[in-house]
């Protein structure tokens, strides 16, 4: 049987990473790293107030998606009122399209804000591939 021998206690010394690292220039903390780490720790833990939650572009974005929903649910179950001529009216749909378009384009705008908050299944539906 052919064994490579153990390796010995000092043979991570004579790595070349380790060789290279000896090389490097130590890195040394700046003055306010433990205040900066501190509040870094402190505002980490902290969840925004209620009422900012509130006004942030994702939740707006989502009023604005809800809301063009809505008004095209109503819109299309209302039954078009004859015109004075016996005619019925008939509602465009292009302005439907306008309104979902402008609402797909509010929901991509907040996606792009907010990154984090998104897996990358939800990114791929948002811009439709």
């Amino acid at each position: 049987m052919n064994r490579k021998p153990q390796p010995t206690e000092d043979s991570w010394e004579h790595d070349a990473v380790w060789k290279l690292l000896d090389q490097s220039p130590p890195a040394s903390a700046s003055p306010r790293f433990a205040d900066e780490t501190l509040r870094a720790a402190r505002l980490a833990g902290q969840t925004a107030p209620w009422w900012k939650r509130i006004f942030t572009p994702a939740p707006l974005a989502g009023l604005a998606a809800a809301t063009a929903a809505l008004v095209f649910a109503v819109l299309s179950l209302q039954t078009p009122a004859p015109d004075s001529t016996g005619q019925t009216t008939l509602v465009l749909s292009s302005d439907f399209a306008e309104i979902q378009e402008i609402a797909e384009t509010e929901v991509l705008i907040s996606a792009v804000d907010q990154l984090d908050d998104y897996s990358d299944m939800e990114l791929v539906c948002l811009i439709g591939f």
